[in-house]
């Protein structure tokens, strides 16, 4: 039988990046930038995410709540289940509209691009 891992929620603490709540999920044991990886992000109830870019590529995906994606001045309403793609250098915000509701997002980046077909 083959190992696998698994970590558990309480094993990776929330920390303040880009102006929003982010868990590190891989790679494991790391809080250090990473060429791939995947993390939550949680942007609380009325506030908005700092704007950024950087030179991997992101994608994010909806678990709960709602909010508004900006992408290099453009706009997009997500939901649950939404996905976007954020390409290496493009500048991204996200904003949570709702007074009580958080708005979780999980991310996964990588230096080479993602939820594209080759």
């Amino acid at each position: 039988m083959s190992e696998f891992k698994v970590q558990r929620r309480a094993e990776s603490q929330f920390h303040d990046v880009y102006g929003c709540a982010f868990r590190r999920i891989l790679p494991w044991g790391s809080s250090e930038p990473s060429d791939t990886g995947m993390g939550v992000c949680v942007v609380a109830p009325g506030s908005v995410s700092t704007p950024h870019s950087h030179v991997d590529h992101e994608q994010f995906y909806v678990v709960r709540g709602s909010g508004v994606a900006h992408v290099d001045g453009q706009v997009v309403d997500l939901g649950p289940g939404d996905a976007l793609v954020v390409g290496s250098g493009q500048v991204h915000y996200f904003e949570n509209g709702s007074p009580t509701e958080e708005w979780e997002l999980v991310s996964v980046w990588s230096m080479g691009p993602l939820g594209e077909a080759s």
